[in-house]
């Protein structure tokens, strides 16, 4: 990331942000900006920008951060531009702000992985499948080497799931402000955080499989324990609801809308505007985007096995933390499917989750027949990963803006597919 010039629109976008707003959030528009507004969509030249404003706001104190030691690493690629409207790349230290929040949030998210599996109770094999497929996977990579904001929003989010859960299990307070630290920060990344909040309202119903309530008081009431028990969920939906939605209100005062269909609409000759989105808009359908996916992630296919689903269904019913956690990211995957499928990338939000889905599938399969097959897609799935991830990312053009799995570059039909 910090060896290559970062010039893609949304990388555009996000600066043209960070350079014009202001620190109190006002001018959160690229409106103003023939860099951007000429873009073929009309949130371009709205009055407010629709993704909420704490990434160009934490760029923006990178632009105010001269004593950045990163800039100081011999071959940083981007140029020392001038501000205005004569800077067409994103400056180095922009940059170096966005790496040093990518690689903070992966750190945490790793870290969080390994809490996870402590809370399900998932041992070292086959937990740190978890930890191992949040670094290695390639749609949060591709993002994070760019100056986009989907994976760390789906990093984010991760952290925040787990410390809440953590802060339920506990009931402790401290775990609580914890988790609303991350909650409220994920809600203000990117829009499609938003998805969250009825996983958020729906966690104080699941549980550890031994946890038991209180019994009531004799004249009915809550005991103590279990009243206590509610100030945890208080504090973290308060927050959520009270530093994390301030920019959907702003949204839809503005606009009295925040959907995305009444908030982003293509301009007249939108889809011919450059090769790049004649693409997007004529060729990526949801089904190309579940080939993709599938190219990356074969072992995925295994969710469908009887065995599979009867385990899902079982910590659902019980509500344990797993019957959460596949809860969350199929309902992640599968709002993300329908309502924003154009790229890739955008499901940085939700492979976060998934790759943390990978220590319970294979605990549940056991010493089942289905465990040889297991292993096998389980292989090919680490090496597709990581192939892809290296290709997209150290080996990427910076001009690439579109993820390819490495699959088609042992299938040469499959890469023509991917010709503008």
């Amino acid at each position: 990331m910090l060896f290559k010039t970062h010039q893609e629109g949304d990388e555009v976008v996000y600066f043209v942000l960070a350079e014009r707003m202001g620190w109190d959030l006002s001018n959160y528009t690229t409106k103003d900006d023939p860099r951007v507004n000429t873009f073929p969509y009309s949130i371009y030249r709205g009055p407010l920008f629709h993704h909420p404003p704490l990434y160009p706001l934490l760029l923006k104190m990178g632009l105010a951060w001269s004593g950045n030691p990163l800039l100081e690493i011999p071959g940083v690629a981007t140029p020392k531009v001038r501000r205005g409207e004569l800077a067409p790349r994103v400056p180095d230290r922009a940059v170096a702000a966005a790496f040093l929040m990518a690689v903070a949030a992966t750190i945490a998210a790793i870290v969080y992985a390994w809490r996870l599996m402590l809370l399900l109770e998932i041992g070292p094999w086959p937990g740190g499948l978890a930890m191992l497929g949040i670094a290695l996977c390639p749609v949060v990579l591709f993002s994070t080497v760019h100056v986009h904001h989907d994976g760390l929003a789906g990093l984010l989010m991760f952290c925040g799931l787990v410390a809440f859960a953590e802060a339920l299990d506990r009931n402790r307070i401290g775990l609580a402000v914890v988790a609303a630290v991350w909650l409220v920060a994920a809600l203000n990344i990117r829009f499609n955080s938003i998805l969250m909040l009825p996983v958020l309202a729906a966690m104080p119903c699941f549980r550890r499989p031994q946890m038991a309530t209180s019994e009531p008081a004799a004249d009915g009431s809550l005991s103590q324990a279990d009243a206590a028990r509610w100030v945890v969920p208080t504090i973290v939906l308060a927050s959520v609801a009270v530093l994390g939605l301030q920019h959907f209100i702003r949204l839809f005062l503005t606009y009295g809308t925040i959907s995305p269909s009444g908030l982003i609409q293509p301009l007249p000759g939108a889809a011919q505007a450059s090769p790049f989105l004649t693409f997007v808009e004529t060729r990526v359908t949801r089904t190309w985007v579940l080939s993709e996916l599938g190219l990356i992630y074969p072992i995925a296919i295994l969710f469908f096995a009887p065995a599979v689903l009867r385990g899902m269904w079982s910590e659902l019913r019980r509500r344990t933390w797993a019957g959460l956690l596949l809860a969350a990211s199929t309902f992640l995957f599968a709002a993300q499917l329908a309502l924003s499928h154009r790229q890739l990338r955008y499901f940085a939000v939700v492979t976060v989750f998934v790759n943390a889905c990978w220590p319970w599938l294979f605990q549940t399969l056991g010493p089942s027949r289905l465990r040889g097959v297991a292993l096998g897609l389980g292989g090919a799935t680490l090496f597709l990963m990581a192939t892809t991830g290296f290709l997209n990312g150290p080996m990427a053009e910076p001009e690439q803006m579109m993820l390819i799995p490495s699959a088609t570059f042992l299938w040469p039909p499959l890469l023509r597919a991917y010709q503008l």
